[in-house]
């Protein structure tokens, strides 16, 4: 690639800064400017696409996730009692419902039977709602996509 010296730069885009008003070292900082645009431009349109084979799918990747953020409402996985707290929490529901259930025999009163959620470390775990209900369908033929 053959360098043009910054004389020749400033003639080659003297008549196009001029008439766009430019003069003085703005032109000249700007012919600079111009060139470096000029080669990179031509650098990059004598790469083939075959130097990146993997440049469309990943592009079509991050479009399909922007556009599926704005589509569906995103609402974080999680919460919860974790395995162990949930086997703590049951094994505590039943030695209470034990205890409950001797105390009604014993006292002649009603069971009350403790659930699982009424115990007080007991957290609801937030899971992923299906909110988004899409139909495709082609009129006249005998195929159709759907999607749920």
């Amino acid at each position: 690639m053959n360098i043009p010296s910054k004389e020749d730069t400033i003639k080659k885009w003297a008549p196009i800064l001029e008439s766009m008003g430019m003069t003085g070292s703005k032109a000249e900082w700007m012919s600079e400017y111009a060139e470096m645009h000029s080669n990179n431009e031509t650098t990059l349109s004598s790469i083939t696409t075959e130097e990146f084979p993997t440049l469309l799918p990943i592009a079509k990747q991050i479009f399909a996730k922007t556009i599926g953020l704005d589509l569906v409402s995103v609402a974080p996985i999680g919460g919860g009692n974790s395995g162990p707290e949930m086997e703590t929490i049951r094994q505590d529901v039943k030695i209470e419902n034990r205890d409950r259930k001797i105390e009604s025999i014993v006292e002649d009163k009603e069971f009350e039977e403790m659930k699982v959620e009424d115990h007080p470390d007991y957290k609801e775990s937030v899971g992923p709602r299906g909110e988004l209900f899409y139909l495709d369908f082609q009129y006249g033929g005998t195929e159709s996509n759907t999607i749920l």
